[in-house]
């Protein structure tokens, strides 16, 4: 059963939270939001190729969609960068000492953003793609 279209509105959905958490300076969360919205686009993609992946790495998941669409790997550096706030984003013992809420900053808030923006536009070309 094709569920593509379903983890594409998932993606949508927490790229949307990223984007209102943006204008509430929660900087951290904007990143692990941003990170949810590529790995679920990028699920989705897999899923439109019949291709089902279960892990929270969106390096993992790039490097099977690779294999199937080359051109995917213009993402590298995107997933690479996003991957690291799936965890530190949301767990104060990822460091040292203080919470995790302030070890992010807005300049990566925006970046997360605009890289998941790019993953999940380039998704939604594939899942949606023949559709009127």
């Amino acid at each position: 059963m094709d569920r593509s279209k379903d983890l594409l509105a998932d993606a949508e959905d927490f790229l949307g939270a990223a984007k209102d958490l943006l204008a509430s300076g929660r900087w951290s969360k904007v990143c692990f939001n941003a990170q949810q919205a590529a790995d679920l686009a990028l699920k989705a993609v897999l899923q439109k190729l019949g291709v089902e992946r279960r892990t929270n790495s969106s390096v993992d998941l790039l490097q099977e969609l690779v294999k199937h669409l080359p051109e995917s790997g213009k993402f590298w550096d995107d997933v690479r960068v996003l991957d690291q706030y799936y965890i530190p984003t949301r767990y104060a013992n990822a460091f040292a000492a203080g919470p995790a809420k302030d070890k992010f900053t807005e300049w990566q808030a925006r970046d997360a953003a605009g890289r998941a923006e790019r993953i999940l536009e380039w998704a939604r070309r594939h899942v949606l793609q023949g559709e009127a």
